[in-house]
Parts: C-alpha cells; structure tokens; sequence
C-alpha cells in the first residue's frame, strides 16, 4: 500500500514509498475503525485490518458482530459475537478456497460475493432461511452483483439482469420484493436490507422502492426520493428506519421511526442544510454519514453505547473517512488514507503543513 509520511519541525520533510497512485484517482483501501458497544468483540478490531497487518477496502456491521474484506488479499475477515458461526467465513471466501468482492452482515448471520464466480456465500444463522441463497444467485442458475442482509432475510441484485431476489423470513413482506424492482417492471442498482423490511434503487428511474413491515413508515420513503419530487443515488435501512441520498443534491433524506433518539433526523450538517453527504449507513437506532465537503463522518440517534460518536481518527479531528457502517450498536469506518506523492505534490504547502501538525498531535 502507498504510504505517505510528514514531520514538521524547522523544515518540512515529505518521505513517500512506492507512490505508484495516479493523481486524482479515488482509494477506499484504510484501516477499519470502530465505535460504540464492544460488548462481544464487535469493535476489537483484528490485526488483519487495523492496518498493523492489513487494511480493508469493504466493511459491513451486523447485529453484533462486524465483517471486512482485506485490502491486498481480498480474504473475508470476521469478529464479534460468533454464536451462530457469523463471524467464522467458509473457505469459500476466507482466503482458504477463495475470495470475496462484496461482504453484507445481517442480525447474525453474514453474505459475501465470491470474487472468482460471483456467487453469494453465506454462513451463520440459517434459522429463517437467510443463509442459504437461492439457485438464482448462488451460481446454480444465477450470481450477484450486490448483496444486503437483514435480521433473518437477505437479498441481492441478479448479475446480468438487476433483478432484486431475496431469501429468509418474509412474515412481514421483506424478502418478497414487488414488481418494480424483481424484474417484472423494473429492476435495481442498489439494494438495502435490515429489521423487517427492504429497498433499492430502481435502475431506470433512480427512484427509491421500498417492501416489508411498515409499522413505523419505514417502507414508505417520501417524495424526495420516490420520484414524485427527486431521486436517490444511494441507499440505507436500518430496524425501523431508512435513509437515502438524494440525486443532484446529495442531501440525506431519512424516514421511519424516530423513537425519541432522531435517528431519521439528519442533521443540518449533511441534510443540505450546511453540509450534504457521499455515504450513508442506518444503524438500530441510530445513522451516519460521511459529509461530502470534509470527509466527516457525522452520526445521530441513540448513543447510549457511544455508536453515534466517530472518534478522532475519523471525524476530522485526527482523519476522516471513505467508508461507513452501521451495525445493531457499533459502527465501523475506513479511515482516509493520507495523500499519496502525485495527490501531495497538487495539494499545496498549506494542506501538507495541516497534516503534519495533525501528526504532531498524535
């Protein structure tokens, strides 16, 4: 991985290995950070991708337990709360037998998108179903090219045809997705799944689709979104509430229950009010964003376990973010990396002398 180190003392010393990045390319590779309950390992960070021995460049938080897939060697890499084998990937996918491309982490069980085929993995609790896809996406007659896992159901997007097929219990109406995105009238570019209900993003119109339980709204994204007054680019669900993106503008929109704590509130600092976002993730009862002018990750909700405070590493006191995470009552993030030689030689003095006094805090 290209590193890039700045000591600030009399004079400004840059040392730089192997910076092989093209300027102006986009990394997501970093080491994973985590916050709030730690109850069970959930946020006990492994070497593997603390950036001691690896880094990650994909994270998913489930109920409580936490997944990655390791930068240089695309293994799958669990910990936390390991009752139902969650946190134990098959070979498949641990570097073992194969790889991963994608990694999704429900209540407790986990999926992946095995890197050779494109088939979905699954392992963990089986209770409802939710951990043995179906022959559309697990390369009997089919694969994926997106995954999403809920409480006891999983969905995925249908590689060649974006159809949204999903699995587990469907008590609620969750893993059986309508016709405007299972392919019958439309099909998706992105899928969401937690709690009992599911969304996407339908292809052709970028509208937000929702199915499920719907106690609390939470399958009922408004008309910022719905495509009645705007669109979505990205999308999020968590127990009893969702969040999305909205196109051209990049503010959060969220819908669903509240519950006292706000965590469909976004706040003004990537609502579009002062700030907008590039990344979101919906927790329990509790959401994050990564604001898109900073790198900031911002979170809101409940807090009792601290899963809505991001620590310094990534909340632009020490570093910030390219990716994010939400779990039950945890919340992963991957840390920026630091500018590599050809980004640094653009940035300008002032942006150097700005991380050097960063490192000299720390």
């Amino acid at each position: 991985m290209t590193s890039f180190r700045v000591t600030h003392d009399i004079l400004l010393t840059v040392a730089f290995a192997s910076a092989s990045l093209v300027a102006g390319a986009a990394r997501s590779d970093g080491p994973v950070v985590g916050w709030g309950d730690d109850s069970v390992g959930q946020t006990t960070l492994p070497a593997a991708v603390t950036g001691a021995a690896g880094t990650a460049r994909a994270i998913a938080a489930g109920g409580s337990h936490s997944c990655a897939i390791q930068a240089s060697t695309r293994n799958v890499v669990c910990w936390g709360f390991n009752l139902d084998g969650q946190a134990t990937p098959p070979a498949a996918v641990d570097g073992t037998g194969g790889t991963a491309t994608a990694i999704t982490a429900g209540g407790r069980h986990s999926c992946a998108i095995h890197a050779g085929t494109g088939n979905v993995v699954c392992w963990g609790d089986n209770s409802g179903g939710q951990a043995t896809p179906p022959a559309a996406v697990n390369g009997t007659s089919g694969t994926a090219i997106a995954i999403a896992a809920g409480v006891y159901h999983s969905c995925a997007i249908q590689a060649g045809t974006g159809n949204v097929v999903c699995w587990g219990d469907s008590s609620g109406g969750q893993a059986t997705p309508p016709a405007a995105v299972n392919g019958t009238s439309g099909t998706a570019i992105a899928i969401a799944a937690d709690g009992s209900h599911s969304c996407a993003i339908q292809a052709s119109t970028g509208n937000v689709v929702c199915w499920g339980s719907n106690s609390f709204g939470q399958a009922t994204p408004p008309p910022a979104v719905n495509g009645a007054a705007g669109t979505a680019t990205a999308i999020t669900a968590g127990w009893y509430h969702s969040c999305a993106i909205q196109t051209d503008t990049g503010n959060v929109v969220c819908w669903g229950d509240s519950s006292g704590y706000g965590q469909a509130t976004p706040p003004s600092s990537v609502n579009g009010t002062t700030g907008t976002a590039t990344a979101i993730a919906a927790g329990g009862l509790h959401s994050c964003a990564i604001q898109a002018s900073t790198g900031n990750v911002i979170c809101w909700g409940a807090n009792f376990y601290g899963q809505a405070t991001p620590p310094a590493a990534v909340n632009g006191t020490d570093g910030t973010a390219t990716g994010i995470s939400a779990g039950g009552f945890h919340t992963l993030a991957i840390a920026a990396p630091e500018p590599t030689a050809a980004l640094a030689s653009a940035a300008g003095l002032g942006a150097l002398l700005a991380i050097a006094r960063r490192r000299r805090r720390g």
